[in-house]
């Protein structure tokens, strides 16, 4: 049987040690999406795979396969980025594990979708340039959930249907991914987490942005923090698990910001 041979870029996402001198490696690639990987030889290389198999790294990588279903040999990579910064700053790598944190969990292996490719290289990009990582973080999010299919429905509530943000407060609830108005709070005793109508519009506003425009939006600090916490927790709720490394994401924020401290 001929086997399939690859060349791809590729976003490396986890690695770990197989035996004394391989490792595994978990990549995102653009053309094929998840893929595990071994790289013999990785541990005791020093051309072929020196500093190139770094957590976050973008590469151009050669893969080869005896078929779709078996492990996939990595026998070429070439550095385009190393995203140096993300692993020199401790508040980038912060936000760069809670990024990669949410795609292992909830992307499989052989899942391909360009728009989520294109998503996680645009998120190591901008934090590795310094734009402000809670925002990169809060709009990876937003997105995110959208290409997974649980797209947050921020339009009106999901219980009657009222749109007019000025005259309902609304929360928003893990379970549905959508609004719900005081008054059905009220009338069918849910619950949700508090959502002003600014922080609302800003979200709504960045669900339909390119990709290009979105680090330019303007966001204020008190709909960052309140983004960030309805975000977190619908993410709990959809991966039915906790986020590990958002525990850390919570240590880069100044303590005084009683906003994000009061989060869980």
């Amino acid at each position: 049987m001929t086997p399939i041979i690859r060349e791809t870029d590729a976003i490396v996402l986890d690695s770990h040690d197989h035996g004394e001198s391989d490792l595994i490696i978990t990549l995102y690639c653009r053309d094929n999406g998840r893929i595990t990987a071994i790289a013999k030889g990785a541990k005791k290389s020093k051309r072929r795979f020196v500093n190139k198999l770094e957590l976050f790294s973008f590469l151009q990588v050669t893969l080869r396969q005896r078929n779709s279903n078996s492990l996939a040999l990595l026998q070429e990579a070439e550095l385009h980025s190393g995203f140096i910064q993300l692993r020199q700053n401790f508040t980038k790598y912060t936000a760069a594990s809670v990024i990669r944190e949410f795609t292992l969990f909830a992307i499989r292996d052989g899942e391909e979708d360009e728009r989520f490719y294109q998503l996680l290289l645009w998120s190591l990009h901008m934090l590795n340039k310094g734009e402000p990582h809670l925002q990169i973080v809060m709009l990876f999010l937003l997105r995110f959930y959208d290409y997974i299919g649980y797209r947050p429905e921020l339009r009106h509530c999901f219980s009657c249907g009222i749109s007019e943000l000025s005259s309902s407060d609304f929360r928003f609830n893990t379970s549905t991914g959508s609004l719900i108005c005081a008054k059905c709070v009220r009338a069918a005793g849910q619950s949700g987490i508090p959502l002003s109508p600014g922080t609302i519009k800003m979200l709504e506003s960045c669900q339909h942005s390119s990709l290009e425009r979105l680090h330019r939006i303007k966001v204020a600090e008190s709909s960052l923090y309140e983004a960030l916490n309805v975000l977190h927790r619908y993410g709990r709720h959809v991966l039915q698990r906790d986020i590990i490394s958002w525990r850390m994401l919570r240590k880069t924020i100044r303590s005084e910001m009683t906003e994000w401290t009061n989060y869980r």
